[in-house]
């Protein structure tokens, strides 16, 4: 399918949605499942829920991704019709499932943030932290709730309407087509949302308790004195910290191209097929992102097995505890026009005329 495209930004687009992006989500979700194995394996340890949680936003993110992102471009390089089966499908992903594809990119973001406070407090104050919560699961679930109605706005940006083929002369020929709403076109709208609080609230402040949290903590345990009995729990505290500060570094190459995409002025640069494959990049790092947590925490954790010998002395005197801590691994389509969508506008869509709607 590839080889009939002009050698050129949509052919590079066609092989990184139809062949890269595929096999990133495959193997991305093949690895989070493993990982939720393990950690289900290891419920007792005090921050698995949170990895748990973790973990399963990823695969839902990837397997979301597929649809939103392969399916459109799939429908856009074999050059069908908005009115085939494939056409169809397109429609529904962009339009029902793309809002929830934020949402579990935003969930992931928000607990690896969760889980570093966590981390924060039971290193630099062993003792608030000794019992495990009788409810872990409860601010996770908070977190994802926050999450679906940050991105719940992203449904009223689509105007579905059922469209007749106009080639074809059966009444029974419609599909369920969508096309920007006028939420969707408000100068205001996307000056809050995509200017202000997106980056703030999914990348910046991110970003920078991230950081700040993770230096105080390697700080903490650089100037420590460790005993020679304690020389291991030492390095499994090392181990846990370059683990997320692996994850910060990884987050800050995969996610700053989407910030920088919400301050592009869309409308001028949206018919380049240049533009079209950076949209793809940014999206196909997104993925990445995902796809790259678990082979961290298989790292950085000793194959997982720190996550069980630091389970024995979860409990251990507090003492004994102030020299070890609960190890954690976390994480915080196209032609030449596009939707003028906020964060959809990243996603292909068929339109009536056989192109994607401007």
């Amino acid at each position: 399918m590839c080889v009939s495209e002009e050698f050129g930004p949509r052919f590079f687009g066609c092989l990184l949605n139809l062949w890269l992006l595929p096999l990133v989500c495959g193997v991305g979700l093949i690895l989070n499942i493993g990982c939720l194995i393990v950690f289900f394996s290891t419920r007792g340890h005090p921050l698995v829920p949170a990895l748990i949680f973790l973990s399963f936003c990823d695969c839902l993110q990837l397997f979301f991704s597929f649809l939103v992102l392969f399916l459109p471009a799939l429908h856009d390089f074999s050059q069908s019709t908005p009115y085939s089966t494939l056409g169809q499908l397109a429609y529904l992903s962009t339009g029902l499932l793309s809002p929830l594809l934020l949402a579990f990119n935003c969930a992931s973001i928000w607990t690896i943030c969760f889980i570093s406070i966590q981390r924060h407090r039971a290193i630099l104050r062993p003792l608030s932290s000794i019992s495990s919560p009788s409810k872990p699961f409860k601010p996770l679930l908070f977190i994802s709730a926050m999450a679906l109605s940050f991105n719940g706005c992203k449904w009223a940006e689509f105007r579905w309407f059922w469209s007749h083929d106009p080639t074809n002369s059966s009444d029974y020929q419609y599909i369920l087509a969508h096309e920007p709403s006028d939420l969707a076109r408000n100068e205001n709208y996307h000056r809050v949302l995509d200017n202000l609080l997106y980056p703030l609230l999914v990348y910046l402040v991110p970003l920078l308790l991230l950081s700040v949290l993770n230096f105080r903590i390697l700080t903490n345990i650089s100037n420590r004195r460790v005993s020679f009995d304690h020389k291991s729990r030492f390095a499994q505290e090392r181990r846990s910290v370059t683990l997320l500060i692996s994850i910060v570094t990884m987050f800050f190459l995969c996610h700053t191209g989407g910030l920088a995409y919400r301050f592009v002025d869309q409308e001028k640069y949206n018919n380049s097929e240049l533009f079209v494959l950076l949209k793809d990049i940014i999206n196909l790092l997104f993925n990445v992102y995902s796809f790259t947590n678990p082979l961290l925490y298989f790292v950085f954790t000793r194959q997982f097995r720190d996550l069980r010998t630091m389970w024995n002395s979860h409990f251990a005197s507090p003492a004994s505890r102030s020299e070890s801590y609960a190890i954690t691994g976390a994480k915080p389509g196209s032609s030449k026009a596009q939707r003028h969508l906020s964060m959809p506008s990243l996603y292909r869509t068929p339109c009536v005329s056989g192109k994607l709607l401007p």
